[in-house]
């Protein structure tokens, strides 16, 4: 008796792989899964909004948490109600980064594998993976450890320890600004944020509102984000890890400037701009999973 093997047809295994991205795709479009990952913008709009608020208030002389995501966790932990407040905070993040997490594996926007849509996409993911880091971060706020400020620090020197570590941490400033300048100060600017926004339904004023509040608070965090890559770059190129890095060096880099605490305090109402317009996109954001693509996505929103 023989036994014949057929051969599996090329087109299997792309059309397997195709139907698990829509099976995938059609779970994300979930009504309460969609609702699950708006809330991830409001969640990330109020730790913008309390940087904003330790920032503005360190300009007026008044010294607080750090201005960092970190230190927003710890300064929303110790309001009244903190616990009930963090596990919020946890659903967000975790929204926040499913979502991120979606955008970059499954490409429901179809930005495809050309290089600016591979850069895209590897921006979601870079806003997933640290998104997530902030969730572990919160949920071991929970659990009694206190979130450490020295991290940054302790990452730049081990990498500096290593082979080539100087030079890992150099690309990824200058991969920092590049993200900084192009996706969020000149998307910012040009008003490109706008294609990711469903406005059609929203009234005249509403739409104004979100065009003020994205160009200023979309511009502000591209100013920080390119800061903190030029920090990233001093680092490697004096082989320093005590160069200051993150949101809080950024901003504390700001005040030491001339005319410094005027450019932390208006550092400060951007971020606040940028984390009201934040939570408004969790009712203008477009998340029609899968339904057509779109023309741009910025990651900066």
């Amino acid at each position: 008796m023989s036994l014949h093997i057929f051969p599996t047809p090329a087109t299997a295994i792309p059309d397997t792989a195709h139907d698990a991205r829509g099976a995938a795709l059609d779970a994300a479009g979930n009504h309460w899964i969609e609702r699950f990952m708006r809330f991830g913008y409001v969640v990330r709009g109020v730790i913008y909004l309390v940087i904003g608020l330790i920032a503005l208030r360190l300009a007026f002389g008044i010294h607080g948490a750090a201005m960092s995501q970190t230190g927003a966790i710890v300064t929303i932990g110790h309001q009244p109600f903190g616990l009930i407040l963090l596990v919020s905070v946890c659903v967000g993040l975790a929204g926040y980064s499913l979502w991120s997490a979606i955008c970059a594996l499954l490409d429901p926007f179809h930005e495809g594998h050309a290089p600016g849509g591979l850069a895209t996409r590897a921006g979601f993911a870079s806003s997933a993976i640290g998104y997530a880091g902030l969730l572990v971060i919160t949920v071991r706020f929970i659990m009694g450890s206190h979130p450490h400020a020295t991290t940054s620090y302790a990452w730049i020197a081990k990498l500096l320890a290593k082979p080539y570590g100087a030079w890992l941490i150099g690309i990824a400033g200058v991969a920092t600004i590049a993200g900084a300048l192009l996706g969020e100060i000149v998307s910012g600017i040009r008003g490109k944020f706008r294609e990711d926004l469903d406005l059609e339904r929203r009234s005249q004023s509403e739409h104004r509102w979100a065009m003020r509040m994205g160009r200023i608070g979309i511009v502000t965090r591209g100013v920080v984000f390119a800061i903190i890559g030029i920090y990233l770059v001093a680092a490697a190129f004096h082989a320093n890890p005590h160069h200051q890095t993150g949101t809080d060096g950024a901003l504390l880099g700001l005040a030491r400037q001339p005319f410094g605490l005027a450019l932390l305090a208006g550092a400060g109402i951007g971020l606040i701009i940028f984390g009201v317009f934040s939570i408004m996109c969790a009712r203008w954001m477009r998340m029609h999973i899968g339904s057509r693509p779109r023309a741009l996505h910025s990651s900066s929103v």
